[in-house]
C-alpha cells in the first residue's frame, strides 16, 4: 500500500506538471536578441517536455507491471478458491451423509453409521459410541477449517481485484497525461524553423555542454579516456553502457539499436548477470540506496522517474529522453545512487 501511495503521488506531480505552454514565434519578424530569448524559452520547453515524457514513460511501465501481478493475483486467488470450494463441498456432503445415517440408526436401532470401528477393537458400546462422536467431531472441525479458508481467499480474490482497479486507474491516468504531453513536445518541435532552429540546436548544445561531468583535475573538460577501467560484474555493466554512446532514446526501448533509462540500466547488469525490472521505481524499490558521493562504478544513479548506470569520476551514462542520445551526464544530476 506504500509503495502505492508513492507511485500515486509521483503520478499526481507528474500529471500536474503534464500541460506545457505552446508558444507561437514568428522569427521572421523580430530582432536577433528577440530571437535568441525565443529560442530559449523554447528550447527550454522542449527540454521540460521530453524529461517530463520520460518520466511518464517510467510510470507507464510501472502501473502496467502492477496492473499485470494484480491480474496475476487474481487468477490465484480464483484457483485456490475453487480448491477450497471443492474441499468445503466435499466436507458438506460427508457431513450430509453422516447425518443421514445418524438418523438411520436411530429409527432402526442401529449403530451402524458412516464411521465404522471394529466392535472386537472396543471393550465396549460406549467406547464406540465415543469413536464415532470424535469421528464427527473432527469431521465437522475440518468443514469449519474449510469454509474459513474459502472465506480467506474470496477475500485475497477481492483484495487483488480492488488492487487491480486502482493499478488500472494509475495506468490510464498516466497513459493520458503521456500523450497530452507528447502532443504539447510535438507542438512545440513544429516551432523549430527557419532561423530558430539554428538558436534552438545552439541552446540545446549548451545545456548538453552544462550537464556534462566535471573535468577530472588537470582538465580543461572531462576526457572520458581517464575513467578508471571497472572491475567484476559492476565493471561489466559500465562496460556495456560505455559501448551504447551515441544511440538513441527511444520509448520502452532495451536495446540493441535504442534504449529508455530504466532499459539501459537493465541491459547494463543484465550483461553482467544480474536481472532488474525494465522500471526506475521498481529497481529504486528493490535496491539499497548509497549517497551520491558513496557511489561506485557500476551503481545506478537515480531520482524520481529517471536512471543511469555511474561509471565513476563523477560521471554517469544515461538515455535521456525523446530526441536525445546516450551519453554522459554529470552525477550531481541524480539524487542518491543504488547498489546492485
Amino acid at each position: 500500500m506504500t509503495r502505492f501511495r508513492h507511485r500515486a503521488l509521483f503520478l499526481a506531480l507528474i500529471v500536474g506538471a503534464a500541460a506545457a505552454t505552446v508558444f507561437s514565434f514568428n522569427a521572421g519578424a523580430s530582432p536577433l536578441s528577440d530571437q535568441q530569448a525565443q529560442a530559449a524559452s523554447l528550447e527550454a520547453q522542449i527540454n521540460t517536455n521530453a524529461v517530463k515524457l520520460d518520466a511518464l514513460n517510467e510510470q507507464i511501465k510501472g502501473a502496467q507491471a502492477q496492473l499485470d501481478q494484480a491480474t496475476a493475483t487474481i487468477a490465484d486467488a480464483q484457483a485456490r478458491i475453487a480448491v477450497a470450494k471443492a474441499q468445503a463441498d466435499g466436507l458438506q456432503k460427508l457431513v450430509q451423509q453422516r447425518a443421514v445415517a445418524i438418523y438411520q440408526s436411530a429409527a432402526n436401532g442401529s449403530d451402524a453409521g458412516l464411521f465404522t470401528v471394529d466392535p472386537s477393537e472396543l471393550a465396549s458400546s460406549q467406547k464406540y459410541t465415543a469413536a464415532a462422536s470424535g469421528k464427527d467431531n473432527l469431521l465437522f472441525d475440518q468443514l469449519r477449517e474449510a469454509r474459513t479458508l474459502l472465506g480467506a481467499r474470496e477475500r485475497d480474490a477481492q483484495n487483488a481485484k480492488s488492487a487491480a482497479e486502482k493499478e488500472k486507474a494509475a495506468l490510464e491516468a498516466a497513459e493520458s497525461s503521456f500523450a497530452a504531453t507528447n502532443a504539447s513536445y510535438n507542438a512545440l518541435l513544429g516551432q523549430v524553423k527557419g532561423s530558430i532552429a539554428t538558436l534552438v540546436a545552439q541552446d540545446q548544445a549548451q545545456r548538453v555542454a552544462q550537464q556534462a561531468p566535471k573535468p577530472q583535475a588537470g582538465a580543461v573538460a572531462f576526457d572520458p579516456s581517464k575513467i578508471p577501467a571497472g572491475s567484476g560484474r559492476g565493471g561489466v555493466a559500465v562496460g556495456f553502457a560505455q559501448q551504447q554512446l551515441g544511440k538513441p532514446y527511444c520509448y520502452a526501448g532495451s536495446g540493441p539499436g535504442c534504449f529508455d533509462c530504466s532499459g539501459l540500466t537493465m541491459a547494463a547488469w543484465g550483461a553482467a548477470g544480474v536481472g532488474l525490472p525494465h522500471n526506475s521505481e521498481a529497481q529504486a524499490g528493490m535496491l539499497p540506496h548509497e549517497p551520491i558521493g558513496s557511489m561506485i562504478p557500476g551503481d545506478i544513479a537515480y531520482m524520481p522517474g529517471h536512471v543511469g548506470i555511474y561509471v565513476g569520476g563523477g560521471a554517469v551514462i544515461h538515455a535521456p529522453h525523446t530526441g536525445d542520445v546516450v551519453r554522459y551526464i554529470d552525477a550531481s544530476y541524480f539524487s542518491e545512487g543504488l547498489r546492485v
